[in-house]
């Protein structure tokens, strides 16, 4: 078994992300997701779909956060919107009210908390392109950057920040993307 990745969350491809004049090759998982039926929430953070996730409403960064929770990994969404450039929010839920009304999950271990430092200095002093949720089990740590399939693109930032996480140390297993739609039946 890949230890690498959460049991939930095993990459099936990889993409290539230009970046610097190079080429970065990251492995992707491909996902399909149920779409929300039932009551829709009033704040969807900018409109975002809401996925089924266990007969409750959840956005596609809180359903990879919960399969990565399930496979046995701790997790957070790491959200940069409306947070200052070195203190990213870190969410576990969402509640059904605004980016104010959330309640941050801070990561409290000293050696993620130094990566992200490490990472983040060598990203001009920013979170600027943080990947979307960060995973780790051990001494594994995983990026995770979700993207809609035909609906969403890599921003010029990301690779920006995988290019950062390499320098800070890390391979390129330690980034997924994760390319996602929902079910059409």
């Amino acid at each position: 078994m890949d230890e690498n990745y959460p049991s939930l969350l095993r990459p099936t491809a990889t993409e290539a992300l230009p970046s610097n004049g190079m080429v970065l090759t990251v492995p992707k998982a491909e996902l399909r997701f149920r779409r929300w039926e039932g009551t829709p929430l009033s704040n969807t953070f900018g409109n975002k779909p809401l996925i089924d996730f266990g007969g409750r409403p959840v956005f596609a960064e809180l359903c990879v956060y919960e399969l990565m929770r399930l496979s046995g990994w701790q997790a957070r969404w790491v959200e940069t919107y409306g947070a200052g450039a070195m203190t990213p929010n870190h969410f576990t839920r969402w509640v059904d009210a605004g980016l104010a009304g959330q309640q941050h999950e801070p990561i409290t271990d000293p050696r993620l908390l130094e990566l992200l430092h490490r990472i983040a200095q060598a990203n001009g002093h920013t979170y600027a392109g943080c990947w979307d949720v960060l995973g780790w089990k051990g001494e594994t740590v995983l990026f995770a950057e979700l993207k809609r399939l035909k609906k969403d693109r890599i921003r010029p930032t990301q690779p920006r920040w995988l290019e950062a996480g390499l320098q800070a140390g890390l391979q390129p297993t330690n980034f997924l993307l994760v390319e996602w739609d929902l079910d059409t039946e």
